[in-house]
């Protein structure tokens, strides 16, 4: 987003509609408007959320960096708070690096509105991430949901009150005009009830609405039952609802006790194996399907085949919401007050039967891993990868119990098995700080092949952050263990981990013989994809060594046999290094070739690793092919993506980039200070520049020093050993007069390289559609979608779908 000016947001598109609230929205929208933090404080099902993404939407306008949603509500662990607007944020940091101190410095530049949502469950971490993100951002406006203040300095807080509701007495036209009623009415119709109501029904509605105290979840509630019963039963029921929970008197009613009023009604209207059923779905962290809910909810008095119809009559009762996207298997999801007084319940049954509901739910996300991992490594990755990201919440609540349990082995096996996920999904320091904090626990020393596969895991997540001393320990630790258990499949995936250590370090001689030992191994065992992996391997080596004759043979060998096995992410990173070998050799035309479908693959699977190594990939094609000004822009695209997920050794080399693109040459100073910012980097990485980047980066310091004179260099060079890479992006964001006068080129470039059904997806992403809403609207399928957006991002050299929204913001296609 670095140099865009334009509004991105990730905020949902709301399905139902908005019914009045002008004042809340008034006063909410002034508030933020004149402080850096307001909370809006309530009761649970008081409508905080929706209120402040109706805020958050209406000032969208006005926000430079865009406006986002971290949505708290799936968290059980406090330290995920500053994780979750790390990741809402694309902030990605090394392991052992302070996940807030990242996010605070990848974002200290940028104008953001950011929506904390449903902070109540975990208030201290969410003060503690406020407190720091207003202190180090000073362009950063804080608007959060929260059952309490956060009370910490410079907050604004804003209770949101209930839907008004018609006084006693009122007429007809008075009460149907009001916010509880026209809501009640608005969500009754949704669910297939007349709407047509006649006076004495729109005055029962009054009544149901006042006794209800306008609360909109509670309403929302009611409305479902109309679908079952007359409203005047229905006011009957609360009536004695009321009575029961409040000792008969409605004046002095605490708003939180008339929700749990609503909540224990809609509890007690439940038969014997709903309540079952509910109470162990509290366990899911987000959404979840119905293999999930079967796991999970199925008991000794609920057959798991009767899960499916018990949780259709908790959909049909608004206890349980479902979502049918159209295009695979549909979610379900508890509302947040629901799950937390559903999971009060499964506590209240006893430690035994909450501990097997947890356990249920760990023991099927281990069993998703563990099914999932032979598919992240073939030809249906790409719905894999999407499938896990859906599902993490709960991976990450599955992960979190195993931390808390005696054996971690689970919790080992889950992590493991999904190393290609957090890699391609950016969350491998999240992942890897996890496996090392199950590693480190005292009950899982023991040198079993769980712990030994857990090690090459984390091995390859921290060599991938940068932390080569610690990737090579494990990988020292786990190889007698393979080694003596005889997994040679094992041995030679490690043999290749600390190849690639070496290799970083400059180190090819080294790294050969154990890539020839695991190739050995590998061809022994006739793997493919184990062949491919040690051939990738080997031929970065010889490119490293010189060989660049070959390292392209290697690596056409190996994309061979990653096509037979139909690892299209892996296609991509051969494409990509077979195109930096092209360069080297001279044949750009071939490497302009590799490098475009290297980085459409990983465009089209959101692979984010492989997508900010093509977009510098190809900044350095442009480079060398003489267009400076597209490989700046390409090199500053993938400065700003490695910034945010704490990738160290792309970020130097993509600050190399643009000291050899130096503005066009107009400012040497400039280009100088961004070598010595690369230099300081890959020195505190110890990590060796490929011998193609290293010879442009001596050459374009020796073009520099003899323009500006060796004094002048130096001071410059040294002055750039102390730049932050903020400070980089800062200077490379265009003025807001600059930015507007490139508006109308923009729309004229998309006209030009965009078909019109092209045009028209991307004006849709502009607007914030996803996927299905995008094919529900051009009536085409999900698929044919997901194409055309691949093509846009290759068309408009683009990294991602937030980096399409934003230009088409700007392009003024919305």
């Amino acid at each position: 987003m670095a140099g865009n000016p334009t509004l991105l947001t990730n905020l949902p598109a709301q399905v139902s509609s908005f019914i009045g609230r002008e004042t809340e929205l008034a006063e909410a929208r002034r508030l933020v408007g004149a402080s850096r933090l307001v909370t809006l404080t309530g009761t649970g099902g008081a409508g905080k959320t929706r209120l402040a993404l109706q805020v958050a939407a209406g000032l969208a306008g006005g926000v430079g960096d865009g406006v986002w949603l971290a949505d708290l509500a799936p968290l059980g662990d406090p330290d995920l708070v500053a994780v979750t607007v790390a990741d809402v944020l694309g902030v990605r940091v090394e392991p052992g690096r302070p996940v807030l101190d990242a996010v605070v410095e990848a974002v200290s530049g940028r104008s953001l509105l950011v929506l904390l949502d449903n902070c109540e469950h975990v208030i201290d971490a969410c003060a503690k991430v406020a407190d720091a993100l207003l202190r180090g951002c000073l362009n950063l406006v804080l608007l959060a949901t929260s059952r309490e203040p956060l009370g910490i300095d410079g907050e604004w807080v804003y209770r949101v009150p209930s839907l008004r509701t018609p006084a006693d007495g009122d007429d007809v036209g008075a009460i149907r005009a009001t916010e509880a009623v026209r809501l009640l009415e608005d969500r009754a119709t949704a669910q297939g009830v007349a709407s047509a109501w006649d006076e004495a029904t729109i005055e029962v509605a009054g009544r149901i609405c006042r006794r209800l105290d306008g609360i909109p979840l509670a309403l929302e509630l009611a409305a479902a039952r109309l679908r079952v019963m007359p409203a005047a039963e229905l006011e009957a029921r609360l009536d004695e609802r009321f009575a029961l929970l409040t000792g008969g008197s409605r004046a002095g009613l605490p708003r939180q006790q008339t929700l749990r009023a609503m909540v224990d009604w809609s509890w007690e209207l439940l038969i014997g194996p709903e309540r079952t059923v509910l109470a162990r779905l509290s366990v899911f962290a987000g959404g979840f399907g119905l293999a999930a809910a079967e796991a999970v909810a199925a008991a000794p008095d609920v057959p798991v085949r009767e899960v499916l119809r018990l949780l259709g009559a908790l959909v049909d009762k608004s206890l349980v919401q479902f979502g049918d996207t159209g295009a695979g298997p549909g979610r379900y999801r508890l509302l947040e007050t629901v799950r937390q007084y559903a999971a009060g319940r499964l506590e209240a049954q006893g430690p035994a039967e909450a501990g097997a509901s947890r356990m249920a739910h760990r023991d099927y996300y281990v069993a998703l891993a563990e099914a999932a991992a032979p598919h992240l490594m073939a030809a249906d990755q790409g719905a894999w990868l999407d499938r896990l990201d859906a599902e993490l919440g709960n991976l990450r609540a599955a992960i979190a119990y195993s931390q808390a349990q005696p054996d971690p082995e689970p919790g080992l096996r889950l992590a493991a098995s999904l190393r290609v996920f957090w890699l391609a999904r950016g969350h491998a320091a999240e992942a890897a700080a996890a496996l090392q904090a199950l590693l480190n626990a005292p009950t899982a020393q023991r040198a079993t092949l769980t712990r030994a596969r857990a090690l090459a895991a984390a091995a390859n997540l921290v060599e991938r952050a940068g932390s080569y001393a610690i990737a090579e320990d494990y990988c020292q630790e786990a190889l007698p263990i393979a080694r003596a258990a005889g997994d040679d499949y094992l041995v030679a995936e490690l043999l290749h981990q600390r190849a690639w250590i070496l290799l970083h370090q400059g180190q090819p001689g080294a790294a050969l013989p154990l890539i020839e030992s695991g190739l050995d191994l590998a061809r022994r065992l006739e793997e493919p994809h184990l062949t491919a992996l040690l051939l990738t391997g080997r031929s970065h080596a010889l490119d490293l060594g010189g060989d660049q004759a070959g390292a392209a043979r290697d690596a056409l060998q190996s994309l061979q046999l990653y096509r037979q096995t139909g690892d299209q992410r892996a296609v991509g990173v051969l494409l990509g290094h077979l195109g930096n070998v092209e360069l080297a050799m001279g044949d750009l035309d071939a490497a302009r070739r590799h490098l475009a479908e290297s980085l459409d693959i990983s465009r089209t699977l959101n692979d984010r690793y492989g997508i900010v190594n093509g977009t510098f990939n190809l900044g350095l094609a442009d480079y060398l092919g003489g267009s400076p000004g597209n490989a700046e822009a390409l090199f500053a695209e993938t400065l700003d993506l490695a910034s945010r997920m704490g990738m160290r050794a792309p970020g130097a080399y993509a600050l190399i980039g643009l000291a050899m693109a130096g503005h066009g040459g107009a400012d040497p100073g400039w280009s100088a200070r961004l070598h010595g910012a690369a230099d300081q980097a890959l020195a505190d990485l110890g990590h060796a520049l490929e011998p193609l980047e290293a010879r442009l980066a001596d050459a374009d310091r020796q073009r520099l020093r003899a323009a500006m004179g060796a004094e002048a260099f130096e001071a410059e060079y040294t002055a750039g050993r102390t730049l932050d890479p903020a400070q980089v992006l800062a200077a490379l964001r265009p003025t807001d007069a600059a930015a507007g006068q490139a508006r109308v080129a923009i729309s004229g470039e998309a006209a030009s390289v965009l078909t019109p059904r092209e045009l028209d997806v991307l004006k849709l992403v502009a607007l914030g559609l996803s996927n299905p809403d995008i094919a529900q609207r051009l009536v085409l399928s999900e698929h044919t979608i997901h194409r055309h957006l691949a093509n846009i991002l290759r068309k408009l050299n683009l990294s991602s779908r937030a980096a399409a929204a934003a230009w088409g913001v700007r392009a003024g296609l919305v």
